[in-house]
């Protein structure tokens, strides 16, 4: 039983070998790592040049507004090439990149505070996991690609 939403196992499988055999599907996460790259350098941008101006914690929350705005604007268009807009699929994008984002703090901490990792090398090796954990709820779950066997 496959719910509206519901990303599963399944179709993460079925993704995973249309990854290996389709050129699309990696053209797709070869564009979403690039999106990232130009993501992260626009949202420093931004926060390099407002906490000029402003309290360094109102700086941040406009600079990640302006990275996910940007994110999602590349994302949507330009990897899955979603043509239409709907408020849902924007707030199921915020919704990944949350889960994201705390899945990748839990993960920091376990390995800095309880492994004891130096935080600059246990970031270095979750960054691609992260990174595909991003890409799979995009693609799966946001956009709704439909995956066909």
């Amino acid at each position: 039983m496959d719910f509206q939403g519901y990303v599963s196992t399944d179709r993460i499988v079925q993704f995973i070998k249309r990854f290996y055999y389709d050129p699309t599907t990696r053209r797709q996460v070869i564009q979403f790592c690039g999106v990232g790259i130009l993501n992260t350098l626009i949202g420093y941008a931004a926060f390099y040049l407002l906490v000029n101006y402003l309290y360094y914690l109102l700086a941040l929350l406009l600079s990640h507004i302006i990275g996910v705005l940007n994110s999602y604007l590349w994302n949507k268009f330009w990897v899955f090439k979603s043509r239409t807009f709907r408020v849902f699929e924007f707030i199921r994008f915020n919704i990944v990149y949350a889960f994201v984002f705390f899945a990748n703090a839990a993960a920091l901490f376990v390995s800095v505070d309880i492994i004891h990792a130096d935080p600059r090398i246990a970031q270095l090796i979750l960054l691609p996991v992260v990174t595909l954990v991003s890409f799979f709820g995009q693609k799966l779950w946001t956009f709704n690609d439909k995956i066909d066997t």
